[in-house]
């Protein structure tokens, strides 16, 4: 089978330039404390790439995260994410998740099997760097939320270079993950460890 793959638009990924294509397997693959892989997937991609703070007029922008653990391999997806609505809080350095339409987001994600799984925002930075704000937040998120699995996600959006981070629940510790290893044809490397190509 031959598909089509088309150019949407290119950006920066930890220092590794990533070319969103139209293809729906297009993932990242990241490694987590645990040894298992997170796959953030294209829709998420290309959502969050939609609200990049890569003009002076724009606001800093975000949305809840949702996905599931594969129950086989404990490795994640994270398929999904809500964008701003009018009711959100937003200017050039602040977004407040306020509008209801966040919560039906939820609702609908959860009927179809996929399950809140943390949060995503943009900086108006090339390489984003978390703020007070954003640990205060992340760790207030550690003590009240709940996920779909073991752990809740922040994602950090700047204009050049995006950035992931996971807080492990069951002891508060936030880790930055690393995109998995690939080889020069930019192919993911089977871990040792891992049953999974990551």
């Amino acid at each position: 089978m031959t598909e089509s793959l088309f150019l949407i638009r290119s950006f920066q990924w930890r220092h590794v330039t990533v070319v969103e294509i139209k293809n729906d397997i297009r993932c990242i693959k990241l490694i987590l404390p645990n040894g298992k892989v997170v796959d953030v997937l294209s829709p998420v991609l290309g959502e969050i790439c939609k609200w990049l703070q890569n003009e002076t007029t724009k606001p800093e922008s975000g949305g809840y995260i949702v996905g599931y653990q594969h129950t086989s391999t404990g490795n994640i997806s994270l398929e999904a994410v809500s964008h701003p609505y009018l009711m959100d809080i937003k200017n050039r350095v602040r977004f407040d998740i306020r509008d209801p339409r966040h919560q039906l987001f939820l609702r609908k994600a959860r009927r179809n099997k996929s399950y809140y799984m943390g949060v995503w925002h943009t900086h108006p930075q090339e390489v984003p760097v978390p703020s007070d704000i954003d640990w205060n937040d992340w760790n207030e998120t550690m003590r009240s939320d709940t996920t779909g699995c073991q752990f809740v996600f922040f994602i950090i959006a700047g204009t050049k270079e995006w950035r992931v981070w996971a807080g492990a629940l069951e002891n508060g510790i936030i880790h930055e993950l690393m995109e998995c290893e690939k080889n020069t044809e930019g192919i993911y490397l089977k871990d040792e460890t891992n049953e999974e190509f990551c």
